[in-house]
């Protein structure tokens, strides 16, 4: 993505963190946020869980250098993009930036092989499709659709969905992605490509379209729904805002072209509900938080 395309939403990114501003975290948050696992044989389950996605992901960045994960994000970015490209409405874009790097902020930084903090430059959009779906590339590229914006209810689950999607660049999914499916070679490729300014082939295209019309593992993500959780519960949201997202997404049909990719690529909502259940009945138990439905059906009339 370039020109001033580009340099708009540099801006708009810009903006939106001036926006972040200070909030408070709600009563009985403390307890949720001592981490995923917890008393009982259900807890050290998770607790095994996290650990095995933690070593996954420090595998997954193992042979990719913070710069060079960025320059695959941007590649991967400019096929999302050339695709559909972003909605031209620059409130509704600053809207979705300043959710998405709120919730962003409340995350735990991801180290690098010498122990250093890595920090991403989170940039957050909505793409101009009616198809219901969100997208994360590698480096900190988020993405959601008009159609999945309508669909949703509250700011409380669009918070969700980005912290569900913020997850996966993370823990390095999509960077596990492109190592299971053989794609080392073509990825290299990929970031030779945009750090020397060059275009990618169509080869390099194709790769990154069949990345994602094959999905993710579903461990994958369901850790991406948990940490979600998290993620948004310490930015101050209700901790159901996720699960609520996946019920309003629950109806679409697969004869439905809109919800056929991402029924095809994630595991049913159901069991996605029902594994967010015990979270919160246990850690998230009692624990308030803001919604701003209000708010967001305003933001949401825009939509067409």
């Amino acid at each position: 993505m370039k020109g001033p395309a580009f340099k708009r939403w540099l801006a708009l990114g810009a903006y939106a963190a001036l926006l972040a501003g200070c909030e408070t975290m709600p009563s009985g948050l403390s307890s949720a946020l001592s981490g995923l696992g917890g008393g009982g044989s259900s807890g050290s389950g998770v607790a095994s869980g996290v650990q095995n996605v933690m070593q996954g992901a420090s595998a997954a960045f193992k042979d990719y250098s913070p710069q060079e994960e960025r320059e695959l994000g941007s590649g991967f970015a400019s096929v999302l993009l050339g695709a559909r490209p972003l909605l031209r409405d620059d409130e509704l874009q600053r809207y979705v930036n300043r959710v998405g790097l709120w919730v962003a902020e409340q995350t735990d930084p991801r180290k690098d092989g010498q122990g250093r903090p890595v920090h991403y430059d989170w940039r957050f959009g909505v793409i101009d499709s009616d198809a219901v779906n969100a997208y994360a590339t590698p480096g900190g590229y988020v993405f959601v659709t008009k159609g999945l914006l309508r669909t949703l209810n509250s700011e409380a689950e669009l918070a969700g969905v980005l912290g569900h999607e913020i997850t996966h660049v993370l823990h390095g999914h999509y960077l596990s992605a492109v190592r299971k499916g053989g794609f080392a070679q073509m990825a290299g490729g990929i970031v030779e490509a945009r750090s020397g300014n060059s275009q990618l082939s169509g080869a390099m295209v194709n790769m990154v379209r069949n990345l994602y019309a094959r999905g993710l593992d579903q461990s994958d993500e369901y850790d991406a729904d948990r940490y979600g959780t998290l993620w948004a519960a310490r930015a101050g949201y209700a901790p159901a805002g996720l699960m609520q997202s996946l019920r309003a997404v629950a109806g679409g049909s697969a004869q439905d072209a809109n919800y056929q990719l991402l029924l095809a690529t994630h595991p049913p909502a159901q069991e996605r509900i029902a594994r967010l259940e015990p979270l919160m009945g246990g850690k998230f138990s009692g624990t308030g938080g803001a919604t701003n439905a209000q708010r967001y059906l305003a933001m949401r009339r825009v939509l067409r």
